[in-house]
């Protein structure tokens, strides 16, 4: 049996994960992360320069066995978000699924166009005969049934494209998934009611999610991440080059000034020597400043319980102190997000903030609901329940 592989392209990285599925169990067997280029706001502009980082990426982690099947993330520019309202009728007294199968259809209808492929479809909520909202509708009496759902399409030329990448790079079956998808697999979300956040601190970017009733309940990416503080060491310290001021935040680097002792650090690619005090302020003046906009918005939906958790997660949140800070800034209990449902020899794969994507991609499945077959038989039968 072949491997089941897992690719996630942000702004800077690009990370596979490859798996063993073994009675229902997935059992990773590498995974890899390298500097990326040829991508800008989730949209491959360099096809040529992709596909090498990818057959490399095959070669070190698939070696002599076969990828039978990819799964992708799809993100930024290269995926569409909308909402949309269904309303159907129940067929018989109380909520089937079939009835969920009739809703998600004619949601899907409504809002995919020929030139679109659906990527994912998310319900956030259910609502019974215009009154009751109920988180597990199923069994649930009534007449009829509204569903609010988050509906995630890309363009289908450009995803014929990525498919006919791929399939140069030796892999012919590619499904696609949002980043959301990958967070709830990841997490788990379905087996707990609990409300709780996630806050994925990005290169580029910083998403922002509620969960609640197992379910998704609201959803935002803002439009600033953690690339900021490497332009802000940058412009406070004199430095020329990206690279360098990213190794100085990943290397030296605290968001919380109060953690640090007094002490120079040498920076031998620029012949200097710095206050680690004063790299931890231009830090925390930047971090804050992304955390502030992630709490507001949280604030905003009504996440106001300290008790209630915020997982934190993203390469941003790397940086040492960041929980501390948020935790701070928050007033709630904070908590690095780590992975269920994988086995890994390395338990420490399972929490490492740049992996969770391409972990919970591993976990994705496309899961088709089946309305109920019509006819007489069914009518008839319909009568005595």
């Amino acid at each position: 049996m072949g491997l089941i592989a897992s690719l996630d392209i942000g702004s800077e990285k690009m990370v596979m994960a490859v798996a063993s599925q073994e009675n229902g169990n997935y059992h990773l067997a590498g995974i890899k992360m390298i500097a990326l280029q040829g991508v800008t706001d989730g949209v491959i502009t360099d096809k040529a320069k992709v596909k090498s980082y990818i057959k490399y990426l095959i070669q070190e982690l698939a070696k002599d066995k076969a990828i039978d099947r990819l799964k992708m993330s799809l993100s930024g520019a290269a995926l569409r978000v909308s909402e949309h309202k269904v309303n159907v009728l129940l067929q018989r007294k109380n909520v089937k699924e079939g009835d969920l199968a009739r809703a998600e259809n004619k949601c899907i209808e409504a809002a995919v166009s020929r030139e679109d492929e659906l990527v994912d479809i998310l319900p956030v909520s259910y609502q019974i005969d215009r009154g009751m909202v109920v988180a597990h509708p199923v069994g649930v009496a009534g007449r009829s049934l509204d569903v609010h759902y988050r509906i995630y399409l890309a363009d289908a030329a450009y995803l014929m494209e990525i498919r006919a990448l791929l399939a140069d790079c030796g892999i012919e079956d590619v499904e696609f998934f949002p980043p959301v998808r990958a967070y709830m697999e990841a997490l788990d979300v379905c087996s707990t009611d609990k409300p709780f956040a996630l806050i994925d601190m990005g290169a580029r970017h910083t998403a922002v999610m509620l969960w609640g009733e197992g379910m998704l309940k609201q959803e935002v990416v803002l439009p600033l991440g953690t690339h900021a503080v490497d332009t802000d060491i940058m412009k406070g310290f004199r430095i020329e080059g990206i690279q360098v001021a990213k190794q100085m935040k990943h290397q030296y680097g605290i968001a919380l000034r109060s953690m640090c002792k007094t002490e120079k650090i040498a920076i031998p690619e620029v012949k200097k020597q710095i206050e680690k005090r004063d790299l931890a302020k231009v830090i925390q003046c930047r971090m804050e400043e992304l955390l502030e906009g992630a709490i507001f918005q949280l604030q905003q939906w009504r996440f106001n319980d300290a008790e209630k958790e915020i997982l934190l997660t993203g390469g941003g949140s790397r940086v040492i102190g960041t929980d501390t800070l948020l935790a701070k800034l928050s007033g709630h209990k904070i908590r690095m997000a780590k992975v269920k449902g994988v086995i890994s020899g390395n338990e420490e794969i399972l929490s490492a903030p740049a992996c969770l994507i391409v972990l919970g991609l591993l976990l994705c499945e496309h899961v088709e609901l089946e309305e109920e077959k019509g006819g007489i038989g069914n009518w008839f039968s319909s009568i005595f329940k």
